[in-house]
């Protein structure tokens, strides 16, 4: 016997309202000049932020509707979800469907626009492993008959993304789906053991020789003034804006690295023309409140009792996450750049609308906290 469904969680919506807005904002500061000096963007300065303004209304629809479906069907569904979710990573391969972007063919052709199905995938991941531990229960931990069918899949799910090449993605892929097995009980060592191969595969992808550019992020990143014209001049960039910006800031509008010194202002680097603009007061401010999401999801799967919903809350928290810390890591300098977009803030219809529905996903749990079924902790 289950409780009827109440209202969601208030202050996520909030939180994740609030995150959207200001990252519309952002778009608009550290995209608008680019947006009005170049033809390709039909010297429009807002094109960028009605794009991303009207995501952000798609996204919100998407929100909306998953919080209002039961997140037991989820549950049942787990493994088509998982099935569909391979199925649009293979589409892009397909002539004529995919697409290809910065030299990584992850998107697919949806008429005049282009979907990311990689992010997409990353949710149906969270939703399979979810479903498959909630299934298997205390045989999980048994490598044999519960964890070697998710090793298997997010093996599949990593290389398919990690060849088009989106190291990046791949990589949040990877971390998403160890944490939500470490939540689900696997045993320390096997989650060792695993990710063996997972260390050998990504160094033969980072000094593969037919792709030197690879090694440059490293190198850029250990000294970008090695090389300050080529692979560290976005990283330079970077730091030239965060140290202008200091503790309060230039203003709102005022950065003087979006005037096409800073490559990608509007998506990868977007972080470094808040700095710039707001100083380290201002990103401090939109840290706490980033956190505060965090928390508030974390303590929403927390309080659930059901496994799926637990491990479901967590892998989407950690998703969230993982991606904000290897962004802000790549542009402060503190890790390699790898080109991942800022969790609701940088400009990206794909990003923003998984963002959304993963937290569309933690509502609907917020509306269901009161289930009866009981769940068991995670053991290493």
């Amino acid at each position: 016997m289950e409780r009827s469904r109440g209202a969601p969680d208030f202050l996520l919506l909030f939180l994740t309202l609030s995150l959207v807005g200001f990252g519309i904002v952002m778009v608009f500061s550290a995209s608008s000049i680019l947006a009005y000096m170049s033809a390709d963007y039909n010297h429009d300065s807002m094109y960028f932020v009605k794009k991303q303004a009207l995501w952000a209304v798609i996204g919100f629809v998407a929100m909306l509707v998953v919080m209002n479906i039961p997140y037991q069907f989820y549950k049942k569904l787990f493994f088509p979800i998982m099935i569909l979710s391979f199925i649009l990573l293979l589409l892009v391969k397909v002539p004529g469907l995919g697409a290809t972007i910065n030299e990584a063919r992850s998107w697919l052709k949806i008429g005049p626009y282009t979907l990311q199905t990689s992010e997409l995938a990353k949710l149906g991941l969270i939703i399979y492993l979810a479903g498959l531990i909630n299934k298997k229960r205390e045989r999980f931990r048994v490598f044999s008959t519960g964890l070697l069918p998710a090793v298997v899949v997010t093996g599949g799910f990593f290389i398919t993304i990690a060849t088009q090449p989106d190291f990046g993605t791949a990589s949040i892929l990877l971390a998403t789906a160890v944490i939500v097995i470490f939540a689900g009980g696997a045993h320390l060592k096997h989650i060792f053991y695993l990710s063996l191969p997972a260390i050998l595969f990504s160094l033969y992808y980072i000094f593969d020789p037919r792709h030197p550019y690879r090694m440059d992020r490293i190198t850029s990143y250990l000294n970008p003034w090695n090389d300050s014209l080529g692979s560290g001049f976005q990283l330079i960039h970077s730091y030239y804006a965060m140290g202008h910006g200091g503790l309060t800031g230039v203003g709102f509008g005022k950065s003087i690295q979006k005037f096409l010194y800073l490559p990608l202002p509007q998506t990868d680097f977007i972080f470094a023309v808040m700095a710039e603009e707001l100083g380290f007061i201002g990103c401090t401010a939109f840290i706490i409140v980033f956190l505060l999401f965090l928390w508030r999801a974390v303590y929403i799967s927390l309080k659930s009792r059901d496994v799926f919903a637990y491990l479901l809350g967590i892998g989407i928290v950690g998703m969230i996450a993982v991606q904000a810390v290897i962004n802000i890591g790549g542009v402060t300098g503190t890790i390699p750049i790898t080109g991942v977009p800022l969790p609701f803030i940088s400009y990206g219809g794909s990003s923003l609308l998984t963002c959304m529905i993963g937290t569309g996903l933690i509502l609907s749990i917020s509306r269901q906290i009161d289930r009866t079924e009981d769940k068991e902790p995670a053991r290493g």
